[in-house]
Formats: C-alpha cells, structure tokens, sequence
C-alpha cells in the first residue's frame, strides 16, 4: 500500500523510501520561522482512529517532544446543557449509557464544542517560546480532572497535535508544520468505539440501539461532512501502520513508513536552535 500521497511529493515505499535517503519533511522545515522555537505536527482524523496512538508512538520514540489534545479544549459547559425534547436519541437512561453520556458522544462530534481560539494561542506562545499550561480533559468521564500539563519550549522541541477538527480551523492549521491524516476504514473504528464505550453499554440491547442510532447520525456525519474533507489538507497520509503489542513499556514499530518519519522527527527534535 502507498502511504504517500504521489502528487504532494512524497516517495511510496516502492519509489526508494526504503534507502531512508529521503527528507521527507524537508518542506515542512523549510515552513518554520526563523526563530520559530517549535516544530508543529499536526494528525487529524475520526473518533476510533487511533490518533491517540499515533500521537504517543511518535513522543516515545522521539526526544524532546510534547502531546496537544484537541479534547483539552472542549467547551465543558456544552455538555452540561439542558437536553432538548427534540432528539429521542438522548432520552431515556439505559444501565449506566446516560442522557449525559449520550450527549457527550454527540458534542464530542461538533467542532463548535472546541475552543479554537484558546488552542491557537496556546500554540502561538509555545512558537514564540513561552510556556503554556494546559487543563486534562477525561473524554471518558466527560470532566477536566483538575491535571494540568505544563510545556516548556526550553526543553521541548516539538509539538504533536491531534484531533478531530484541527485542520478545519485556518489560522490553527497555518501553525501546523506537517500535517498527518490518519485513515483508518469506518468499520474498524466503530469496532474501536463499541469496545471503548462498552463499559456504559452493558451489553443491553437497546443501550446498543441508542448507540448505533447516535453513531449513525451524529459521529459517521461528523466525520464525513467536517473531518474526511480535511484530508486533502494533509502532506502525509497514514494507513493502517503496523505497531506490536507495547512490552516493557517500548513500541515496536513495523511499519516502514513509520520508521522513516519517526526517523526525521528525531532529527528536528535534536536540531539546533537558531
């Protein structure tokens, strides 16, 4: 499988990736600032898509780096909104899937449920070198946990920003030096969402129902309508990499594709500063 989109210049595996001769984000470099003191990589894509993963195989394997959650920025008081008689699919408690559960799936899938603007600024003082903090958000309990996350540009080199709008937002995705879209097929991450939320479901059929119907018309929406058309925002396109079980806390990566970009982040991670 290609992992490269062939038009934006980027060499497939059977085009000689395997010499790792290539620097494969020579433009995202040349992208930077003069005195830009943070790399920006950006990976965009559905809920059940591994972005996660992603994000925190690429900080373990590189040095100096630093993780941006894009549900770190969520509007709390979206979630806490009175429910609407409207939608018949967030009525009703079944077991522990809730009308707060419910709707928290659904605004999980808005972009209008994300601060943007405080993202923004968050990323523009770590470019300008200035140290941020930011509040962890539970995506599972739906609540800040009261953690906070510091980053200090002094010690870290490059920012690793996922999320599932974060390329539709101009201004956010002009700070973005390399772009990422992680494509995994709907069904696997619908397989992924049913496990995650298993614990709300129970196994009770009509808590299933509820979560198809919202699945259906809530989160495949989203992703068709506002996330998969970001993609043609994106330099690199990631399918299905190949990643062995985590042992004694490493990652193994087999995916080639992987190696190589891991590879050229380690080396604008070290890279010295101007």
């Amino acid at each position: 499988m290609d992992y490269f989109e062939k038009q934006r210049g980027f060499l497939t595996p059977n085009l000689g990736a395997y010499r790792r001769k290539t620097l494969i984000l020579e433009d995202s470099i040349k992208s930077m600032d003069k005195d830009q003191k943070v790399f920006i990589v950006g990976i965009c894509g559905g809920q059940g898509g591994g972005k996660t993963k992603l994000a925190k195989i690429l900080s373990k394997n590189v040095n100096k780096s630093a993780i941006i959650e894009e549900r770190n920025f969520f509007k709390l008081s979206k979630a806490k909104r009175k429910l609407t008689y409207g939608d018949e699919l967030l009525m009703g408690k079944f077991g522990d899937f809730t009308e707060d559960r419910k709707l928290l799936l659904v605004e999980l899938s808005n972009p209008k449920s994300y601060d943007y603007i405080k993202l923004y600024n968050t990323l523009k003082s770590l470019i300008n070198g200035k140290t941020v903090t930011i509040n962890k958000f539970d995506e599972t309990e739906g609540r800040y946990t009261g953690e906070e996350i510091e980053i200090n540009p002094t010690s870290v080199s490059l920012i690793i920003l996922e999320g599932y709008f974060i390329f539709r937002d101009e201004k956010i995705r002009d700070l973005i030096n390399l772009k990422i879209f992680n494509e995994i097929d709907d069904d696997v991450r619908l397989s992924r969402l049913l496990v995650n939320e298993n614990k709300f479901l129970k196994n009770l059929p009509i808590a299933f129902k509820h979560f198809f119907m919202i699945y259906e018309k809530y989160i495949k929406t989203a992703y068709d309508k506002y996330i998969y058309p970001t993609k043609k925002e994106a330099k690199l396109i990631l399918s299905n990499y190949l990643v062995k079980e985590e042992k004694d806390d490493q990652i193994i990566v087999e995916d080639e594709t992987l190696i190589i970009l891991i590879d050229n982040l380690k080396n604008i991670a070290n890279r010295k500063r101007i």
